[in-house]
């Protein structure tokens, strides 16, 4: 098949969508298909590896300041470069990864050239909202569920990673088969192995410590904030290791100064790809609070390698997370309660080896090359 991937943000840049959009292309290549990816030009710095039968081509694009370093398409440079695309190339079958400009283009273009269009959900509407304005307001949030119905409606067929999304869309009544497709984790290579003891002490973790480990942006959606927030009330065990920046980093470092916890906190801005695997192998335990995954990559990749997960009881948080089975769930913004477990784990290292033990198990059902074997077969539906 010849497929054509249309995202708005995709690597450098790393959030959730584009290393969704990076694991589908590589995995549908590695089947013999030929890809070609379109999305606004990127900020981020980085280099890109070349990969026969794939094609990245971007179109002008603005920042979007208000969200890290993502952007935005200028109109009409997108339907222009993707119309003409289409005119060129024979595609089988297009996959719209987010319905920015970018995507909107793609599918009038799509259906202008009368290709089959698959639209994937990676967000829902009071998350945007929260980046937005940064706190609880809800004002977009009832016009972008109009969008939503707007657009999946026009659709083939939709994809999304967790049933809690997909629950979502049904109850905005849409009409298009939705068929549920986890993101995936290569669970080879993200796998259980024994602490190493000299790895943390390079992070200046002490030996004795119990360490809470996050990974991700950190931004207003991402609720780091009940993280930090609880560090006060933990037992002297309890450490926390926050890898990432975003936005709000500045403003979680002057938190931790202000209610006294920076002892309890290390922060490291960026790792390489290459070395995520050892961190999660330096952690005892995984920590997220964010309202609103709709899957959560790392999530999945820490449940892979075998770790206790405590998360927010939101989202789709609680399809990887099995309250008292591998760990804990809790109140999206109770630091304290949050506290309670982070001791209530830190105490007990049998409890933290059996929920460890169910992550694993948990994760053998998103292995990687099983569930986009799901997403091909959809796609060979589609273009038939």
């Amino acid at each position: 098949m010849n497929i054509l991937l249309v995202t708005e943000t995709y690597l450098p840049y790393i959030t959730g969508v584009s290393v969704s959009t990076d694991s589908i292309a590589k995995y549908m290549i590695s089947q013999g298909h030929k890809v070609t990816i379109v999305c606004p030009k990127q900020i981020a710095k980085g280099e890109l590896q070349p990969l026969n039968n794939l094609k990245v081509i971007t179109v002008p694009s603005i920042p979007f300041t208000t969200y890290n370093q993502n952007t935005f398409a200028i109109p009409p440079f997108g339907f222009l470069t993707i119309n003409n695309l289409m005119k060129k190339e024979k595609f089988d079958v297009v996959h719209i990864q987010e319905p920015g400009i970018t995507g909107v283009s793609a599918l009038i273009a799509a259906k202008m050239n009368h290709i089959p269009v698959i639209g994937a959900l990676h967000f829902i509407p009071e998350q945007v909202d929260r980046v937005i304005w940064g706190r609880f307001e809800k004002v977009l949030t009832p016009l972008f569920n109009i969008y939503i119905k707007i657009i999946y409606n026009q659709y083939n067929a939709i994809m999304t990673p967790s049933h809690f999304f997909a629950d979502f869309l049904k109850r905005l009544k849409i009409r298009k088969p939705i068929h549920v497709i986890s993101n995936g984790v290569d669970t080879i290579k993200f796998s259980p192995t024994a602490k190493n003891p000299e790895a943390r002490r390079k992070l200046g973790i002490p030996e004795k410590s119990v360490l809470f480990f996050y990974l991700g942006r950190i931004d207003g959606d991402k609720n780091v904030e009940t993280l930090v927030k609880a560090m006060p009330y933990t037992s002297p065990e309890v450490m926390l290791l926050i890898v990432g920046k975003g936005k709000k980093l500045g403003q979680m470092k002057k938190l931790s100064e202000k209610i006294g916890v920076n002892q309890k906190i290390s922060w490291i801005n960026f790792i390489k790809d290459s070395e995520i695997v050892d961190f999660y192998h330096k952690a005892d335990v995984f920590s997220i609070m964010s309202p609103y995954e709709g899957q959560s990559i790392v999530t999945l990749q820490a449940v892979a390698v075998g770790l206790p997960i405590l998360a927010a009881d939101a989202g789709a948080l609680p399809e990887l997370c099995h309250d008292t089975k591998n760990g804990f769930l809790v109140g999206t913004y109770d630091f304290k309660s949050l506290a309670i477990k982070m001791n209530l784990l830190a105490k007990d290292k049998k409890l933290r080896k059996e929920f460890g033990a169910e992550s694993r198990r948990i994760s053998l059902a998103h292995h990687k090359p099983k569930v986009l074997h799901s997403l091909e077969m959809l796609y060979t539906k589609l273009s038939q």
